[in-house]
């Protein structure tokens, strides 16, 4: 009966103890969520007194003034370029050296930056009743550290008095582990003319003091083991990326590596496609993208970098040229094209295995790209034929041949001695006839014979009875001369 009695006791003063506790923490949450008045000033986006609470950290108070005025600011702009340079004016506050000014007179520095960085909650405190956060102004031009080198990344940030380069390193994300023995920093002081400098090189672990404008390099030695690799697409036995090494691989290794090609490897039209310019660059990245299902549009800027680039070099050819504008456009210009689009190397891969033969000790580079297509055994017949297309290669079959295959010529066709073989590795142009044969990937084809009316042969009466006018004219006259 005494136990009983003791556990009823024990029983109602603990039950006692929680209504209390929970009583004296719903009086407490309520006090947090009673609204308290900050006001902002300075050099910010928005000035003035706003409501908070006291469960509420400066960050989270400054974003969301930031954050509503910005709203209020595009709810009436709907130009692209007008809202792009607003949100550029908009960012432009500071996030070091506020202060914030307390009822009871304590002054504290805020250094948002540091804590974004860090996590230190010293530079974000709670807000309190009738704070007062004063921004300083921001002058990214003259105010400001700029880091570079081994660092993770490079920065460039609000300058405050008592930096030191330890915190432009913290700023940069630290040291890259990447680069080994860093230990010296080369600190760059320009003077207010622009035109003279200070060189200050130093050990990292001596911390300097910075000044305003340093541009500080983490001095490294630059690493060279990074992921060097090429693509191998279409007929090898494992088609992806190989890793190969910088500058000392070869052609043969990278195959090998790929497991070697199928039996379906078409090695005359086999391709070894490398970086030569931008525009080429971005070309072999759009075919990467490709291989790996990108959808980003790559090839777009590919296309409008190769159009600009080709006209450019049209011009610069035809400045100077001393043929006419219709042989440059019939004749040169596809050259010129053809040149600058098809900056595959030269290589019969049929001879990368042979000990006999260099070909495969070919160097690769990072970046480069190798096609190997399928053995498709075709012909290709096109022009002026009753049914365009492929058609199954037969052996010791000449021209003739491919062309009833595709039923025949059309009504337009031109005669046969126009017809012309292209030869499908080298895509030169062959008379038909020729002691050659057809081989796969060679493609016939067959020229349309042009319409001509009736004002065209009356135009070229004209030329030919002015060619005669003036020939007879200039006979007229050294006849009279000489008499």
């Amino acid at each position: 009966m005494k136990k009983l009695l003791v556990f009823i006791m024990l029983f109602v003063a603990q039950l006692a103890f929680a209504q209390e506790e929970q009583s004296s923490s719903k009086q407490m949450s309520f006090s947090a969520l009673q609204p308290i008045t900050v006001t902002i000033g300075g050099n910010f986006i928005v000035t003035g007194s706003f409501s908070s609470s006291k469960n509420q950290r400066l960050d989270h108070f400054v974003t969301s003034v930031f954050a509503k005025a910005q709203e209020n600011v595009m709810r009436g702009l709907n130009k692209p370029e007008t809202l792009k340079l607003v949100m550029k004016e908009f960012e432009k506050y500071a996030l070091r050296d506020i202060t914030l000014k307390r009822t009871n007179g304590d002054m504290l520095k805020i250094d948002l930056l540091k804590f974004r960085v860090t996590g230190d909650f010293s530079n974000n405190p709670y807000l309190m009743q009738d704070d007062v956060i004063i921004f300083p102004a921001s002058d990214e031009e003259r105010n400001f550290i700029d880091i570079s080198g081994a660092v993770n990344k490079p920065i460039k940030f609000q300058f405050v008095e008592g930096d030191k380069l330890s915190d432009a390193i913290m700023f940069a994300g630290g040291i890259n582990p990447a680069f080994d023995n860093v230990t010296e920093v080369e600190i760059s002081r320009i003077a207010e003319s622009g035109t003279k400098e200070e060189i200050v090189k130093i050990a990292i672990s001596q911390n300097p003091l910075l000044k305003r404008g340093d541009r500080i390099t983490i001095l490294y030695k630059e690493n060279y083991k990074k992921s060097y690799k090429i693509l191998v697409m279409g007929e090898v036995e494992r088609p992806g990326y190989v890793y190969i090494l910088k500058d000392n691989s070869t052609l043969k290794e990278a195959i090998a590596k790929a497991g070697g090609f199928t039996k379906q490897a078409d090695l005359k039209r086999a391709e070894l496609i490398r970086a030569t310019d931008n525009s080429q660059t971005l070309k072999l990245k759009a075919i990467r993208d490709h291989y790996e299902r990108d959808t980003t549009g790559t090839t777009l800027p590919v296309i409008q970098s190769r159009i600009e680039e080709i006209l450019t070099e049209e011009n610069r050819m035809s400045r100077a040229s001393n043929i006419t504008r219709e042989e440059f456009e019939a004749t040169f210009a596809p050259d010129l094209y053809l040149k600058m689009s098809d900056t595959k190397d030269i290589i019969d891969f049929a001879q990368i295995f042979s000990d006999s033969s260099l070909v495969g000790n070919t160097t690769v580079h990072e970046g480069d790209v190798i096609v190997v297509p399928i053995f498709q055994n075709t012909v290709y017949v096109f022009g002026q034929v009753i049914n365009p297309g492929f058609y199954q290669l037969e052996k010791n079959k000449d021209w003739k041949y491919y062309i009833n295959k595709a039923g025949g010529y059309t009504e337009r066709a031109k005669d046969e001695d126009e017809v012309r073989v292209i030869k499908g590795d080298s895509r030169s142009w062959l008379e038909v006839g020729g002691k050659y044969q057809i081989e796969s990937g060679d493609m016939i084809y067959v020229p349309k014979a042009l319409p001509r009316d009736f004002a065209y042969y009356i135009q070229q009466l004209g030329s030919i009875s002015s060619i005669v006018s003036t020939i007879v004219t200039i006979t007229f006259i050294i006849i009279q001369s000489t008499k």
